[in-house]
């Protein structure tokens, strides 16, 4: 019983000290290939434009480009995911990769772009 109680108060704390319990860290996964590939485009959308609101009360984006970020990346789910699916659904893709060829030096897509290599900075780290 005291092994039991012990396993308890110790994933207690871990879930405690999880970035998981806060909305940002759960926004995070908004870029996922898989499911703008297959999901309702609403709920991602949704979740981006929570992530960006993060990231605008982190003064990491502008409150005058949030509403272009978000533009663009609607148009980037309606335009270019389903141009590229195979590859979204393709995990042999390395995600930082696939954004790349995606988004970069396409100027429609400038804005995008920096947020998602936060984005991907943040979620991956730098190594």
């Amino acid at each position: 019983m005291e092994c039991r109680s012990f396993i308890k108060a110790v994933l207690s704390k871990l879930h405690e000290k999880s970035p998981l319990k806060y909305t940002f860290a759960q926004k995070l996964s908004c870029p996922n290939r898989k499911g703008m590939a297959t999901e309702s485009s609403e709920g991602n959308i949704t979740a981006f434009r929570a992530l960006v609101r993060h990231l605008n009360e982190a003064n990491r984006v502008a409150e005058g480009d949030a509403d272009s970020v978000i533009s663009q990346y609607k148009k980037f789910l309606e335009e270019v995911v389903p141009q590229n699916k195979a590859k979204f659904l393709d995990s042999g893709h390395m995600l930082d990769l696939l954004y790349h060829r995606l988004l970069a030096g396409i100027d429609d897509y400038g804005q995008l772009w920096s947020i998602v290599k936060m984005v991907l900075l943040l979620s991956h780290g730098c190594g």
